[in-house]
């Protein structure tokens, strides 16, 4: 086969003088070995109401030595569809622009495309004074979101600046959001700027749940930002790690988020840190509207202390002179070398509310500056360093750092503690909430005190909706209880487990602490925030619901925990519900009792409110001797400082039914041996098991042959790869990419392999066949195809809509429709002609739905994981004539003729259009309070198809979307029989049962596209249907003076005995020797449910007039290969007629 096909490679290659490499299409030939690639990177910019691509280095600004292309040049693993654009690949540039260098860059007019990144995106600069950009939005118009779930890096080997995501003055853009990781930093002598995200732009919400670093250890920096935003009217959200760090700069600032100008808002519940040499801040802010901070926010020095450079600004905030903010809140915990807040000349802050903690590296103002805060409430604590020691190496030491309370601290407690608190933002509306504030009992004066006493929790006291301060140890767990809606803030540690171990719940709360790690330590981050007992420790944390003030409202909020996570000594179980974060190492402990330690870690819970969110590991966990994946968790490869995250200790890690554990792979973390050792089970030594969950090896661009090594883990046999198993439902140990698989090799190590073979489903052997016919007319080299997956999923995606897709498919059932539609307009018609006199009737008809057709195992043959869907929208538009005559008082006969205008759109761009004239006889029988009718119709139908074939994979980009028509008839035959019995329950009232068994046979035409490369011929194929439908209506009759009105409504049930199962059309290409193939006619829904009403009004004149409506639901339905799902079907009639 092999053989074979490579001959017909070359034999097409010199007919069409292309280079053509088919190798793995369809998984016909064996893997082979990488090679290496040039620097895969990506122009996307709107012109002329299109998009245009272009892959080449370009010299100018506007890009006019560019390779541009309307097709998607990286189709095969990055999709465009529904408005949204998504990078599954590694993109990088170096030096490929004018004066830049970037990964992905946008620009022009381009309609609201939003952009996804799952990938890798990176850039470099080399030259002097020029920039590097991961995404650069270039003065680009009408921009939508950005989302990135994966990694963004800007490099700056020689250049100027430096940011992950750069957008330059342009129109309006959507939100920007980060799940992964945005990083920046220098690899050369020089750069001036860095910034995570840099915006310059009219923007969404910016919301970050991932890692932000920009970190230089260059001398001389302007400015190293992790969030800059130039016009913000809306939100700024924090919910991970920024950092900002410029740790030997004597010039410029370090700031973690800086907003200027618009009335947006910044909240942030996770962590925002700056240190510099020079300058640091945690927030810059410029007429804005309100900052909220329920996290941790602090500006350090170089030394991560505040002792160096004691004169230098480094502030918690920062207002710049003469502008103006709304109200600065704070729950959390912002530290300032210098200061909390300072206040520029003629700033001015309406209100400054503090029911957190406030710690000041020296000095005792808690706002400094000349400007303005309108009114200052301080209900929470300040930590203070009272003896700033300034010499060289100098260390403070815990009790040169004094508690004082704030000056509205006693005077709310007095109160019972509660006052109305802004937590965040919905839009531009606040969410208030009544909290608590308890600050811990100093042990001595406020001013002097060096410590606080400890809040116990037994489990009876209610610390719901509270927000507690203290030193350390803010709170002790003395009894198993939960706390929900709270933020716990310490200087050390806020959490602390009693000497018994016990259970604490936290539900949608907030705990800071592990500041004293920083200034007492000298350490780079955060401490510890939850420590555990010596005894077991249960800490449960999980979303809670959290009730507003305005109106009530109620929102499901996740934990966040900002620090390390510590539960000590003996058997401890640390449970993270879906959705919690936690910007700390998680670590349970060693020297267990009895040295016995099994320390357990469930990621994820079997019953959780919040189960739509995931985990995501950001930070290393060690000494869980058992890890359950109970969801969806990825394990990053990374850590905020760029450092590889690592698992360490697990004797276990199992993946529960429900789990699924992504690894993320690093794959520039190369052992020796060229071997990935980048990802974050390397350093582990245990087993890996599952339950029934997957393990997927998230590629992040390794290929085909990359060894992928777990040194000491042991890869339990419970993980089956594809090779290990013929059933493919048994496969739990993949890879990210569908047409790559895992492999073991000896020891514990795999390997990544391109699939040899394409499971054996149902639908692939369709496919074959269709691939079979290509080469029977020597089509193949209309295709160009490497060995990569990407290339042959957008080949198959090609087969696929021939086979599935196909608008010779959606024919018979318009028509079978059709002949329906005036079925039902004979057996419903409640009109009766007098004896030896006609009756005309005529009306319009229209039929609006349409179906979802479902295929298994679009993961065979597409990049993304799930299935395969092809909807189909029909509507069916008619009129019709419909003349009865009185035979006797109990027989009539009558005649109806008909037309229909019909259409089916497909997803893929195809269509049908076609018209339909019928005619139709009938007979009914009138025996008491029964009518019995008999009737047949001939249906002549004429269709035009439209075939949309969209070669991702072109050889020529000119015959990258390829159109094709024919013209075809079907003759549709119907004989059908009905019984309707009318008895009456009341006073002109009925209940009226029927039922209805109808025979149709469709006979259609074959279809012949002409000369054009890759045009079909279809043979004719008759299909044949018999159903049965049965229903119950409620009649009342309602007699006037001059006739009388009838009012009916019901239900039906219709079956399909036969005909629903599906059927294939033989197809071919055209040319010599050309081999048939099948055409799939979707399988049709068995059941359907029909709910009727009409309104009927007969004159004594003799004139006639009703209305209809019927809306039908169909249950889905399943066979070998898919699934049919209805949208749902309206139709609507009305008529007019006369009785003579």
């Amino acid at each position: 086969m092999i053989g074979k096909l490579l001959k017909m490679v070359k034999s097409s290659n010199k007919k069409r003088g292309r280079n053509i490499t088919i190798g793995a299409v369809v998984g016909m030939l064996l893997s082979c070995s990488s090679v290496m690639k040039a620097e895969e990177f990506l122009w996307i910019r709107g012109n002329g109401g299109g998009i245009e691509y272009n892959t080449a280095v370009t010299n100018d600004k506007d890009g006019t030595d560019g390779n541009w292309s309307n097709a998607n040049p990286y189709s095969e693993r990055n999709t465009m569809e529904n408005g949204t654009y998504t990078n599954n690949i590694t993109l990088s540039g170096t030096d490929n622009g004018n004066r830049i260098g970037y990964g992905l860059r946008f620009s022009g007019d381009i309609n609201g495309l939003n952009f996804v990144n799952n990938g890798n995106i990176n850039a470099n600069i080399t030259n002097s004074g020029n920039s590097s950009y991961g995404i650069y939005v270039d003065s680009a118009e009408n921009m939508g979101d950005i989302e990135n779930n994966g990694n963004i890096q800007a490099v700056v080997s020689g250049g100027y600046s430096g940011s992950g995501i750069y957008i330059s003055s342009t129109g309006k853009i959507g939100n920007i959001i980060n799940y992964g990781n945005i990083s920046t930093f220098r690899n050369g002598e020089f750069q001036r700027y860095h910034y995570g995200i840099y915006i310059k732009s009219e923007v969404g919400d910016v919301i970050n749940y991932g890692n932000i670093n920009c970190n230089d250890i260059s001398t001389n920096i302007s400015d190293i930002t992790g969030i800059s935003v130039y016009d913000n009217k809306k939100n700024i959200i924090n919910y991970g790690n920024i950092l900002a760090g410029a740790p030997n700069d004597t010039y410029g600032d370090a700031i973690g988020v800086r907003s200027a100008g618009g009335d947006g808002n910044i909240v942030n519940n996770g962590v925002i840190r700056s240190y510099s040499g020079d300058e640091s801040y945690g927030i810059n802010v410029n007429n804005i509207g309100n900052i909220i901070n329920n996290g941790s926010i602090s500006a350090f020095a170089s030394d991560f202390t505040n002792y160096s450079n004691m004169m230098r600004d480094k502030f918690g905030i920062i207002l710049s002179g003469g502008s103006k903010v709304g109200n600065v809140v704070n729950t959390g915990v912002i530290f300032g070398g210098k200061g909390i807040i300072e206040i520029r000349e003629n700033g001015n802050i309406d209100l400054v509310s503090n029911c957190g903690m406030y710690i000041v590296g020296f000095g005792a103002s808690i706002t400094s500056g000349v400007g303005n805060a309108t009114t200052t409430k301080d209900y929470g604590m300040h930590i203070t360093n009272i003896n700033n020691k300034t010499d060289n190496g100098a260390v403070s030491e815990d009790q040169d750092f004094v508690v004082t309370l704030g000056d509205e601290a006693e005077e709310l407690a007095g109160a019972g503690g509660k006052t109305t608190v802004t937590m965040g933002f919905d839009g531009n509306k606040e969410l208030e909430r009544e909290m608590t504030i308890k600050n811990a009992t100093l042990k001595g004066e406020s001013g002097t005190a060096i410590a606080t006493n400890t809040i116990e929790f037994s489990g009876s006291e209610n610390y719901n909706n509270h927000i507690l301060n203290g030193k350390y140890n803010t709170i002790t767990v003395k009894d198993d209880g939960e706390i929900e809606g709270s933020v716990i803030n310490a200087f050390g540690t806020a959490v602390l487990f009693g000497d018994n171990g016990k259970k604490l719940t936290l539900s949608g709360s907030i705990v800071n602490g592990g500041v004293s790690n920083i200034l007492l330590e000298r350490k780079p981050t955060l401490g510890t925030s939850i420590e555990g007992s010596n005894d077991g420790d249960i800490l449960v944390l999980q979303a809670g619901t959290i009730t507003y003030e305005e109106a009530g409202t109620k929102k499901l909020q996740n934990t966040i925990i900002n620090g390390n996570i510590a539960l000590g000594k003996g058997n401890d179980t640390l449970t993270l519900g879906n959705g919690t974060i936690v910007n700390g190492i998680l670590d349970g402990g060693s020297e267990d009792a009895g040295g016995i330690e099994n320390d357990i870690l469930n990621l994820g819970m079997a019953s959780d409110p919040n189960t739509a969110e995931n985990i995501n590991i950001l930070h290393d966990i060690t000494n869980f001797e058992t890890i359950n994946i109970l969801t969806k968790t990825t394990l990053f490869e990374k850590t905020l400082e760029n450092k590889a995250l690592s698992i360490t200790g697990a004797s276990e890690i199992k993946i529960g039914k429900a789990g699924e554990l992504l690894l993320r792979l690093n794959i520039t973390d190369l052992d020796s041996n060229g071997k990935i050792k980048g990802h974050a089970l390397y350093k582990n030594a245990r087993t890996i098991s599952t339950e029934g969950g997957k393990l997927v090896l998230v590629l992040n661009g390794a290929g085909n042959k990359s060894i992928v090594d777990f040194k000491d883990n042991s890869l339990n046999d419970s993980l089956k790869t594809a090779f290990e198993t013929e059933n493919e439902n048994e496969v739990n140990f993949v890879t990210s990419s569908l047409l790559h698989h895992v492999k073991r090799l000896s020891g514990n190590e795999v390997e990544i392999l391109v699939r040899e073979k394409v499971p054996e489903i149902l639908k692939y052997k369709k496919l074959n066949e269709i691939y079979q016919g290509i080469i029977s007319v020597d089509g193949v080299g209309n295709f160009n195809v490497g060995e990569n997956d990407e290339e042959i999923s957008l080949f198959l995606g090609y087969l696929n809509d021939i086979y599935a897709g196909n608008p010779y498919s959606y024919s018979s059932e318009l028509s079978r429709k059709s002949t329906g539609m005036f079925r039902d307009i004979v057996t419903e018609n409640i009109f009766r002609p007098e004896t030896n006199k006609w009756m005309i009737h005529g009306g319009l008809t229209h039929v609006d739905g349409g179906t979802k057709d479902t295929y298994y195992g679009k993961g065979y043959y597409t990049y993304d994981i799930g299935s395969n869907d092809m909807d189909a929208d029909t509507k069916i538009t008619g009129a019709y004539m419909l003349g009865e005559y009185g035979i006797s008082d109990t027989l009539t006969s009558g005649v109806v003729i008909g037309g229909n205008k019909l259409k089916s759109d497909l997803s893929n761009g195809s269509k049908v259009d076609g018209s339909a004239m019928y005619l139709g006889a009938y007979a009914k029988k009138y025996v008491g309070n029964l009518k019995v009718t008999a009737g047949l119709g001939f249906q002549y139908g004429d269709y035009d198809a439209d075939r949309m074939a969209v070669n991702k994979v072109a050889s020529d980009s000119a015959k990258s979307v390829m159109s094709y028509s024919s013209s075809y008839n079907d003759i549709t035959y119907d004989i059908y029989f009905n019984g309707r019995y009318s008895n009456p329950i009341g006073e002109n009232l009925f209940l009226e049962p029927y039922t209805t068994l109808s025979y149709t046979y469709v006979d259609q035409d074959g279809a012949d596209e002409g000369s054009k490369d890759l045009s079909l011929k279809t043979d004719s194929k008759s299909f044949d249907y018999t159903v049965g439908k049965v229903g119950v209506d409620l009649k009342k009759v309602i007699p006037h003076e001059k006739g009388k009105s009838t009012l009916s409504a019901g239900v039906s049930y219709t079956r399909i005995f036969s005909g629903a199962d599906e059927e294939y059309i033989t197809g071919k290409f055209k040319g010599k020797s050309a081999k048939d193939f099948d055409i799939l006619v979707a399988h049709k829904n068995e059941h359907s449910i029909g709910l009727n009403a009409k309104y009927a009004l007969e004159l004594e004149n003799g004139i006639i007039f009703d209305v209809k409506g019927t809306y039908s639901v169909e249950r889905d339905s399943n066979n070998n290969s898919g699934k049919n799902k209805t949208k749902g079907e309206w139709i609507v009639g009305a008529g007019l007629g006369y009785k003579f």
